[in-house]
This record gives C-alpha cells, sequence and structure tokens, in this order.
C-alpha cells in the first residue's frame, strides 16, 4: 500500500498464516473488503501479511470460515503508540508538567539592565520601569512591547535623548543616553566676524558691529566682514559683532557615470530553510533543497532558548532565501549627464553647513569614454562664510 501515512494514522498490524495458500486468503479479503499488502512467504503454506487496524473485525469473521490459523506477531501505528502512552499516565503529566513549568520560568523577566544611566537617573528609570509592571519575576506575556516601553520613557523622562530598549531571552537591556546641558558661552565677549573662505560677497546682514564689506565684493580667507569695534579711532568701544555674511564661490568637480548598470530584483521564489544551532553551528532539517540559481540573498532569523536568564549553547534557526534576477540596464547619455550633476551637487554640499545651497550649475565638458560619460561641472555655491575671531590687542 503506497499511502503510508494512512498506515501509521489508523494503525496495522502483522499477521502470520499458516495451513492456507495466499490466493485463496487474498480473494477472500478481497471479497469482504480487507486491505491486505506485504505479502511475504516462509514456508509453502506459511506466509505473513499486514492489514489495516479498521479491518481487524472483518478478518475475525472471515477466520471463522478459513481452514487456517491467523497469528498476530507485530502491532504498529499511533494507536497502539497511544495506548502504549495510556498506561503511563503518571510519568507523562508529570513531563508535561516539568516542560511547561520551564516553558512559563523561561518566559518571565528574571534580570533587568541600565547602561549609560548616571545613578540619579538610574533611579528614576528604575522608578518608571517598575510602575509599568516591569520586575523580575513578571510573565513577559502582560509587558508592553520594547517600542511601547521606549516611546514611554522618552515622553516621561526629560534628562533623556534616547533609550534603546531590547529582550533577551528572560532580561530587558536599557541602554541611555542622557541629555547633555551645554553652557552658552556668553556672547558679549569681543569680537569680529572674519571670511572662513575666499569668496565674494552674495548679501550681509549686521545685527551688531560695523560692516566692512559690501556685495559683489572679494574677500580673502580672514578678512573682517563685520568689526567689533565702533566709535571714533582714539576713543573705539569693543562690542561682540554679530550677524550673517554669505558669501559666493565655485567648484570644479569631475564625474564618471557607468553607461550599464546591473540592477537586482526580487523574482518572487523563495525558500525557507529550519534547522538547530548548536554553538555557531548552523544544522539544517527541513527545506534542504533550496533555490537552484546563483544570485541569493539570505535572510536569517535565530532564537536562543534562555531559561532563567541562562543561554542555553543550542536554539532554533530559520533562513528565508530570495531569487535575484539580475538585469542589465543601458543608460541614455543625457540620464548619465542629469545623475552627474545630482551626485555632484550631493557629494560637494556635504563639504559645508546645511543651509549651503547650488544656485547654478554648468556642464562644461561631457564625452563617452569606455562605457561611462565623463562630465566636468562647474558649481556655484552660497553659503554662511563668517567666523567669531577675538579682537586681539592692536587691532
Amino acid at each position: 500500500m503506497k499511502n503510508q501515512w494512512l498506515q501509521r494514522s489508523t494503525g496495522h498490524v502483522k499477521i502470520r498464516v499458516t495451513e492456507a495458500s495466499a490466493e485463496d486468503f487474498i480473494n477472500d479479503c478481497a471479497k469482504r473488503g480487507v486491505v491486505v499488502w506485504g505479502i511475504t512467504y516462509e514456508e509453502e503454506k506459511m506466509f505473513t501479511a499486514h492489514i489495516l487496524l479498521t479491518d481487524l473485525s472483518k478478518l475475525k469473521k472471515m477466520a471463522k470460515h478459513l481452514p487456517c490459523r491467523i497469528v498476530f506477531i507485530e502491532k504498529r501505528g499511533i494507536p497502539f503508540v497511544l495506548n502504549k502512552l495510556s498506561r503511563r499516565k503518571g510519568m507523562i503529566t508529570g513531563f508535561a508538567a516539568f516542560l511547561l513549568f520551564l516553558f512559563v520560568l523561561s518566559h518571565m523577566v528574571w534580570d533587568i539592565e541600565i547602561e549609560g544611566a548616571s545613578p540619579a537617573l538610574e533611579h528614576d528609570l528604575t522608578n518608571a520601569i517598575h510602575e509599568m509592571g516591569i520586575t523580575k519575576g513578571k510573565l513577559q506575556y502582560f509587558l508592553p512591547s520594547p517600542e511601547e516601553i521606549q516611546q514611554k520613557l522618552t515622553n516621561e523622562i526629560d534628562e533623556i535623548t534616547w533609550v534603546g530598549v531590547t529582550k533577551q531571552g528572560s532580561a530587558y537591556h536599557f541602554q541611555i543616553v542622557e541629555k547633555e546641558i551645554v553652557e552658552e558661552k556668553p556672547s558679549n565677549i569681543s569680537g569680529h566676524l572674519v571670511a572662513a573662505r575666499k569668496a565674494v560677497i552674495h548679501d550681509l546682514f549686521v545685527e551688531k558691529g560695523k560692516p566692512m564689506v559690501t556685495p559683489n565684493q572679494v574677500v580673502e580667507k580672514g578678512d573682517i566682514l563685520v568689526s567689533g569695534l565702533i566709535g571714533k579711532e582714539d576713543n573705539a568701544r569693543q562690542i561682540s559683532a554679530e550677524g550673517s555674511v554669505v558669501g559666493e564661490f565655485w567648484y570644479e568637480v569631475n564625474m564618471d557615470v557607468p553607461l550599464n548598470v546591473i540592477i537586482e530584483t526580487l523574482t518572487g521564489e523563495v525558500n525557507r530553510k529550519h534547522g538547530i544551532m548548536i554553538g555557531k553551528l548552523f544544522v539544517p532539517i527541513w527545506g534542504l533543497n533550496g533555490i537552484e540559481s546563483e544570485h541569493i540573498v539570505e535572510e536569517t532569523f535565530t532564537k536562543r532558548w534562555v531559561p532563567f536568564g541562562f543561554a542555553l549553547p543550542f536554539g532554533y534557526r530559520y533562513v528565508n532565501e530570495y531569487e535575484m534576477n539580475a538585469v542589465k540596464e543601458e543608460r541614455m547619455k543625457e540620464e548619465a549627464v542629469s545623475i552627474a550633476v545630482k551626485e555632484s551637487e550631493k557629494r560637494l554640499l556635504q563639504q559645508f553647513s546645511s543651509s549651503a545651497e547650488v544656485v547654478d550649475e554648468k556642464v562644461l565638458h561631457q564625452i563617452v569614454d569606455g562605457g561611462k560619460v565623463k562630465v566636468s561641472l562647474h558649481l556655484r555655491i552660497i553659503d554662511e562664510i563668517a567666523l567669531k575671531q577675538p579682537i586681539i590687542q592692536g587691532d
């Protein structure tokens, strides 16, 4: 019989038939609807066979009319296994209770660790954590998620800039970044505003001090833009110059952009491989066939068993395998030039302040060489160029 699962689920028995021919036995079984398989001769009028447990009553009625002897020699299947286990109810109940007890204990909170907090902040944080019900011996099922804990702590405690909450087995780990209170330096220290680099003055706004430059004027690095000395020279008074001076400057950038690019996309073919972890060794037990492709990306998830806060050297892991399809895409020359302009602006602006911007760009030269578009660009940028410089005696 091909369906072995049916044999295991319903149960089957192996019998030995003597003093009868197999042909007569099979014919009689077919007439009475008894499924029989696996007939093996031992002697001329002695053979073994297998029948389903559900056909046992039919076989007993059939045996009364056959001139043969039937002996049961083997019992297999789930019903017989369950029958054996039912005789050991005490042991099974105790083992199940032990597993349940161990499972419950492994999902309790047994350790709370706080890192990066001062003693005072750690005390406040501990109280806030306890108010949320996170205490040792509490079941994790009734506790908020790490994301909810993180958001609530950040909203309730002003001294925290960032808090990371991770749950590892039966332990909660809190990584704290405290707010740094920066003492503002007094702004009344006398000083000039000087140029940080060579530029053409694009615009200026003076709050305090004496402007020394005008728009469209070229300045060198270190030139005074706004003076902190006001009044007549013989009776000049020193103040802290304040204001904003925006300068304009130019950069020439060279950028190479390939015309042919490889784009990888997911095909939708997925295989999940299950296995156990023994130390660092992964032993796959299911999904071994995998995906027959050279382009595969894997995503791994591991679950360690950590009863009572003690990490066991084994665990469960499953790996998702995704098939990738590499597609070669050819760009037009105009598209490559546009990419070069955007990428050049992006890279160049990283060298300046967040208020810097590109106000003009010009493609000076473009040529296709070796499967690439080589582009030379002229970029015009505006940015804050004023720096505070203390007044030195004699200025």
